[in-house]
């Protein structure tokens, strides 16, 4: 009995061996984002269900705001993200937490952000707001607080002199929702803006000079990751490498979820009409890892 017992864990242990790699993983991935941050929901559930589904990757998902989401990348609570704006927006993040994470690189090129109004309000620079305060409510509109641009539009109304305005906590839904109404009437509105978002498809706007450059260049969307990972999951750390999102591609997908789309919906049409990018990524993602 106790030989037969022993014949048959050995084979266990010898099957065991011959698991493809990526479908013996038992580790979970655990993947943070801000879920009310449309490029951040779309990025984390596509790769999300690439991991899934061709790597076989058990992953989790945890939402929660940009501090908390650097912060636990940083402590090890989180392995990966996806939501890394740099160099400007997360710049106090990044330069509070870079000893404890490793950047993998830019997911999303050629971001934007800063102020923004609809096309018919007559001023086009951020240094022309407060002369009229009044028409814009006293308010600038901005989404949930600790969000990089919050801290970056706190430094524009220090840096150009804004006594008669201020920053209103929101999120990026009631954000886009006040825009809307506010477009509707024919109001002044002035909002807290980025690129990609699918407002700039819904509404005629216009982005404000900066010509303190408080919100910098251009930036990009980075994959940040705890350094355990590459233990943890090598593979997922590869594929992170490869993953890439053009910002049009997330432009096109914003819009869709802002009329009306399920993010089911628009982010399996996505992975449907860029079936051979995918499988290169999962190819090459294996090979690396041997």
């Amino acid at each position: 009995m106790k030989r037969r017992h022993f014949l048959f864990l050995s084979s266990a242990a010898a099957l065991s061996s011959f698991v493809p790699r990526a479908f013996a993983q038992s580790a979970t991935v655990r993947i943070t984002y801000v879920k009310s941050w449309p490029d951040s929901n779309l990025n984390t559930n596509i790769a999300t269900q690439i991991l899934r589904e061709h790597l076989g990757q058990s992953v989790e998902l945890i939402n929660t705001d940009a501090g908390p989401m650097w912060a636990a990348v940083a402590t090890g609570r989180a392995d990966a993200t996806l939501t890394a704006w740099l160099p400007n927006t997360h710049q106090v993040y990044w330069e509070r937490y870079k000893d404890q994470v490793i950047n993998l690189g830019p997911i999303t090129e050629g971001t934007w952000l800063g102020l923004a109004v609809p096309d018919y309000v007559p001023i086009d620079s951020i240094e022309d707001l407060d002369a009229h305060a009044d028409r814009f409510g006293r308010r600038i509109v901005g989404i949930e607080a600790g969000a990089g641009i919050m801290i970056n539009t706190q430094q524009a109304i220090e840096a150009y002199g804004i006594k008669n305005l201020r920053l209103i906590n929101s999120s990026t839904p009631a954000m886009q929702a006040e825009l809307a109404r506010a477009v509707a009437r024919k109001q002044w509105i002035v909002v807290t803006a980025w690129t990609p978002l699918g407002i700039w498809a819904r509404f005629p706007l216009k982005q404000l000079a900066d010509p303190k450059n408080i919100y910098g260049e251009q930036g990009h969307i980075d994959a940040v990751i705890h350094p355990s990972l590459q233990e943890r999951s090598p593979e997922t750390v590869e594929f992170l490498r490869r993953y890439k999102m053009p910002l049009e591609e997330l432009q096109r997908m914003m819009l869709a979820l802002d009329e009306g789309q399920a993010l089911e919906m628009v982010t399996q049409e996505w992975l449907d009409r860029n079936r051979a990018t995918v499988e290169q990524w999962v190819v090459e993602t294996k090979a690396a890892v041997g």
